[in-house]
């Protein structure tokens, strides 16, 4: 079976619903509400600015904030996504989308021998840094099922549930940073009862 996670919840989950003994079925019942920690890679200059955005929400909010809660509510907000639009192909197109736009600087090259330009994107160069994100397990098994399911209809997408979190940040922050997301951080501070 095809991991979808570091964590590996999927398989763990239907090894667990199979079993029929009681010490299995014991730890079944105890890991369904129990958090996980997976790491996201994200490049250091939208961590930064991420970093300033949590302060911002904080000062204005008079409560914690911090990038987990950040990635809880663009996960949340993908999900609800995905409920509404349960198509798997929509959701490999979005992603597939995203993965092409993020990291790329975009430059024009005069056409030899022309007067037209060709538009020509670059991966950047970006230091990286690591995120411990702490997420409910049933969250991240719902995230690894519609990556199973997207699986069904793009064989070997190559998706898993931290390049989806990678991917969400990536694009939120520097959707921000271009000032592309109107009413960002009321829309945060209304959110954050939900966290």
């Amino acid at each position: 079976m095809v991991k979808y996670s570091a964590a590996n919840l999927l398989d763990e989950e239907l090894t667990l619903i199979g079993a029929s003994d009681f010490v299995s079925r014991m730890i079944y019942k105890m890991t369904k509400s129990s958090t996980i920690v997976l790491k996201v890679q994200v490049p250091l200059t939208l961590y930064l600015r991420a970093e300033v955005l949590c302060e911002d929400i904080m000062e204005l909010s008079d409560m914690a904030f911090n990038q987990n809660d950040l990635l809880q509510l663009l996960y949340k907000d993908f999900l609800l996504h995905a409920k509404k639009n349960p198509d798997p192909m929509a959701i490999f197109h979005l992603l597939n989308r995203l993965e092409k736009e993020i990291g790329k600087e975009s430059s024009f090259q005069l056409k030899s021998g022309t007067t037209t330009f060709n538009r020509v994107n670059r991966e950047k160069q970006q230091q990286m840094k690591t995120l411990d994100y702490s997420i409910r397990r049933k969250f991240a098994l719902r995230g690894e099922v519609m990556l199973a399911d997207m699986e069904e209809v793009q064989e070997a997408h190559g998706f898993t549930l931290e390049r989806v979190f990678e991917l969400l940040y990536i694009d939120f922050i520097e959707k921000f940073k271009r000032g592309g997301t109107k009413d960002t951080i009321e829309n945060i501070l209304y959110l954050m009862d939900d966290l």
